[in-house]
């Protein structure tokens, strides 16, 4: 396994692909390179690897009773969803929380007249009764982060999940900040969609899928009859060999790299609370590891992130989709951060390349950038 390079602290816009990963993505393209949907002895040979990687793919997440849907993105995957269920329930309404990723948050704009929206409690999620009283008879769709992808926030979305199935309303999970990161068992949690994407856990890019228990959408793309006729395209076998090999290793050590992670990000917090008392944390005590959102009073988070890159460390304003736009999030606005507080916001990701040098270089960093 390699060491990527230890001055990268933006993990979570995309991790550095696992040299095994990769390595399995070229021995499977060169080796299964028919098309799964092919009747000749290549083509079935190819379907029936499909079949067997989707089985592994979804007992390392415990997940039993449904399907795993590919796709190229969780951004298509929750598009898939958003608009599927449009389409096929057009009398229904969508609760969407607050803090969702823009592949979610869109249908507030596109969908707005059937989109309610559950605000944020401050710096808290909200409470499971404010899911409750939110709820309307025409809801039949709840769409929550697993993990913020803005504030490293991990929900407990288990009591949420049960409400749904309570209520036979379905629920999509955006899971694209948790798998390889924390432990997910969807075993314990009856949600009907889990999206998720690949390279955000050191697979490749453009391998995404949902694991799903409901099949009541339209299809966002057609034409062929692949993925039960839910999703047309050739499927990306090679792709899947490739994340299951990179889930398969974060897994192996989670618990270590978490705890490694954690050190770097308490470290790192020591040192910016000692020479920075203004700072402000966005990111609970019990985030995702190695995972920050600060902001920084005073300062502009697009030349905090110019003035770091400069001197070689690279951070984020915050969500990559969205990194170069220049009014401040909305996500940390709704945690309560007045505009002045949320305009000097960074997004510090940890990973498997940080060390104890890099995190201290990159805390004396933001010193010198605060107090020059």
């Amino acid at each position: 396994m390699e060491n990527p390079d230890p001055y990268y602290f933006d993990y979570a816009a995309s991790t550095p692909p696992f040299v095994e990963a990769m390595e399995m993505y070229k021995s499977y393209s060169l080796n299964y390179s028919a098309n799964p949907s092919s009747t000749h002895t290549s083509g079935i040979e190819a379907n029936r690897k499909l079949l067997e990687l989707k089985i592994r793919f979804c007992n390392l997440l415990d997940f039993k009773d449904g399907h795993l849907l590919l796709c190229s993105s969780a951004t298509e995957a929750n598009n898939t969803i958003i608009e599927g269920h449009r389409r096929k329930f057009p009398q229904g309404k969508i609760l969407i929380a607050e803090d969702v990723h823009d592949s979610i948050w869109y249908a507030t704009r596109k969908h707005k007249d059937h989109t309610d929206v559950i605000p944020l409690a401050g710096m808290d999620h909200p409470s499971t009764k404010k899911f409750v009283n939110a709820i309307q008879p025409e809801t039949s769709l709840i769409c929550i982060n697993h993990v913020c992808n803005e504030t490293g926030r991990v929900y407990q979305i288990a009591p949420i999940a049960e409400i749904c199935f309570l209520r036979n309303i379905r629920l999509l999970v955006d899971g694209s900040q948790a798998v390889g990161h924390i432990p997910v068992k969807l075993n314990n949690i009856p949600c009907d969609y889990y999206s998720f994407s690949a390279h955000k856990f050191g697979g490749p890019r453009s391998v995404g899928g949902l694991l799903i228990r409901d099949k009541q959408f339209e299809p966002l793309l057609s034409g062929g009859k692949q993925e039960w006729e839910l999703r047309a395209g050739t499927e990306n076998l090679a792709g899947l060999a490739a994340t299951i090999t990179a889930l398969e290793i974060c897994l192996s050590n989670m618990d270590e790299q978490a705890t490694r992670l954690n050190m770097l990000k308490t470290n790192l917090l020591n040192e910016l609370k000692n020479q920075i008392p203004v700072v402000l944390i966005n990111t609970p005590e019990h985030g995702l590891p190695g995972f920050l959102s600060l902001s920084f009073p005073g300062l502009l988070s697009n030349e905090i992130v110019t003035a770091l890159s400069i001197s070689g460390f690279e951070i984020a304003r915050g969500s990559a989709c969205h990194a170069n736009r220049i009014e401040p999030s909305r996500i940390i606005l709704a945690t309560g951060r007045n505009e002045k507080e949320a305009a000097g916001t960074i997004r510090i990701s940890m990973g498997r390349g940080n060390t104890e040098k890099s995190v201290k270089e990159l805390g004396s960093a933001l010193s010198d950038h605060f107090l020059s």
